[in-house]
């Protein structure tokens, strides 16, 4: 019925231009213009009359149905192989072109690709579904998830990218392919990780998401061979990481640290077993500075100890990997993390030492400060200027440059050599673009970890009062 509203335009002008189409658009004319020539005469006349304007609807409705049963399905009329086939090209080619984006329109020919393979897919039997490809139809719904993740990058529930999804873990949970189903477990997995984010204000639908995404892995974690094992380690590690946020969903309040350690333990898992991956190290430093900050670690020195070889890790990663890392989202996190793990280990070092060894150290710490935190958290800022992530990452990073700051102030101050005062301005001037970018949570947490975080603590009172006025009303000019 959807198909047939869609083309009834078409089927209509077909039934139309049809040679009975004619015929009974003629019956309807002359049928028309004999009742208004005989509409006083006798009976019978305008009688004859209805019945010819009848039997031309009925004959008109008819070449209708006809039109319909001959129109050119969506498909153009290739088999499902055929469309499998089309919908792997065009979108392996999109993909490599890097043209679809979160805000931009995919290009007719790949929405074209994709209609068809959804419509041959859904019109085709379990039977016919068997005799594919198992890797091919595994990358087709895979693309056709991946799509959708993309173009519903706003939406909350995510309806098209979750159809497909479902299509493929209830497909290859059919033909009973351990391997394939746990990549169609980890598609949908990706799709629960976005909803997470996006719903990060909803506290129901985040807390169902996160639980409903930690099935999903414990199923993924089940079916995967050994080649699967680490992604999904190092997705679990994310699960848990969302479901350790504080229940009262303010950010600044204490994680629960049991879900946190679990989430630490399943990040060591997945980068004992692959270090080379670049993700893996990335994941655990992420939890390792959340774990770290988290009562009873944030006094733990073993727990510094673990962030500085966590940090120095994905500092030897990302050099090894950032010449082929060159999407947005494969540098952005890298250098983000990379530049919040140096200056909180830095900070958990420089509090930990004696005056003397402050007056030693200061300088090796504002060199690696502006090499290994300011340097990557900049240009992860350059990096989202020209992107729709700049709604979602603004406050954030523009915060995390306010931080690294607030340390670096604290090291010049201690090295004597007269330059706090320039970088305490430019610190301001950061926290004051966060403010801009800001949401009224985010907002809440930063003023809350003026006085709790490490960072902003190695500020005197008075500096973090001016700071917290300028969180508070724009501060001064």
């Amino acid at each position: 019925m959807e198909d047939f509203a869609k083309n009834l335009p078409e089927i209509i002008k077909a039934a139309a231009a049809s040679n009975l189409g004619i015929v009974a658009l003629m019956c309807i004319l002359f049928s028309c213009l004999a009742y208004g020539f005989f509409r006083r005469s006798h009976d019978k006349w305008r009688f004859a009359a209805l019945l010819l304007f009848f039997a031309g609807c009925v004959s008109f409705g008819y070449s209708v149905i006809r039109s319909a049963n001959e129109t050119p399905s969506p498909t153009g009329g290739i088999t499902l192989s055929g469309a499998i086939d089309k919908w792997i090209a065009a979108a392996e080619v999109a993909r490599s072109a890097r043209t679809i984006s979160p805000g931009t329109t995919p290009a007719t020919s790949l929405i074209e690709a994709r209609n068809q393979f959804e419509y041959a897919w859904k019109q085709s039997s379990l039977a016919d579904r068997k005799k594919q490809n198992p890797e091919k139809v595994s990358k087709s719904l895979s693309y056709v998830n991946r799509m959708y993740r993309i173009v519903e990058d706003d939406s909350s529930t995510k309806p098209n990218a979750t159809f497909w999804a479902d299509e493929a873990v209830h497909y290859f949970q059919e033909i009973q392919s351990p391997k394939l189903l746990t990549e169609a477990l980890l598609d949908k997995a990706a799709i629960f990780l976005e909803i997470s984010q996006l719903g990060n204000n909803d506290k129901q639908q985040f807390e169902n998401v996160a639980r409903d995404g930690d099935k999903i892995m414990t199923q993924a974690y089940q079916t995967a061979n050994s080649d699967q094992r680490t992604s999904v380690l190092r997705i679990s590690s994310r699960f848990y990481y969302n479901l350790a946020r504080p229940r009262s969903f303010r950010l600044s309040d204490e994680w629960d640290n049991n879900y946190l350690l679990l989430a630490y333990n399943k990040a060591k898992e997945a980068y004992d077993t692959d270090r080379n991956d670049i993700k893996n190290v990335n994941q655990l430093t992420r939890t390792v500075i959340k774990v770290s900050n988290n009562p009873p670690q944030e006094n733990d020195r073993e727990w510094t100890k673990r962030l500085r070889d966590a940090q120095q890790s994905l500092k030897t990663a990302w050099k090894a990997n950032q010449a082929g890392l060159t999407s947005l989202d494969q540098r952005l996190s890298p250098l983000d993390v990379l530049g919040v793990s140096t200056f909180e280990a830095i900070a958990r070092e420089w509090r930990d030492l004696s005056g003397q060894e402050k007056k030693s150290q200061s300088s090796i710490y504002i060199e690696e400060l502006e090499t290994d935190s300011l340097t990557p958290l900049r240009e992860a800022v350059a990096l989202l200027q020209n992107s729709e992530l700049r709604k979602s990452y603004g406050f954030d990073l523009y915060f995390d440059i306010a931080r690294a700051q607030a340390v670096e102030t604290a090291i010049l101050r201690e090295n004597s050599s007269h330059q706090e005062t320039k970088e305490l301005e430019e610190l301001k001037m950061n926290l004051r673009t966060a403010r801009e970018n800001a949401k009224t949570s985010q907002l809440d947490a930063a003023i809350k970890g003026l006085d709790n975080e490490i960072t902003f603590r190695l500020l005197t009172p008075n500096e973090r009062q001016v700071l917290r006025k300028i969180l508070t009303t724009g501060g001064p000019n």
